[in-house]
């Protein structure tokens, strides 16, 4: 599973509770492209609305992060 740069961008603002409006304003996209960055994780993730996925973001940041210190 692949997360591209773009849908790295999305998920981090998903998980700050940003709406897709409010995402693809911050990055410069239409809302369109926000739901499809996050329909494509969530496919990637297997996970099935953006609580799971915001949760998941967090368990591979920890999951890296612990990664790091070893």
């Amino acid at each position: 599973m692949e997360i591209t740069n773009r849908e790295s961008d999305v998920i981090e603002l998903l998980a700050q509770g940003l709406t897709n409006k409010q995402i693809g304003k911050e990055l410069g996209i239409s809302n369109h492209t926000v739901r499809d960055h996050i329909s494509s994780m969530l496919k990637k993730t297997k996970t099935t609305n953006r609580v799971e996925l915001a949760v998941f973001r967090g368990k591979m940041r920890k999951t890296l992060l612990c990664s790091q210190l070893d």
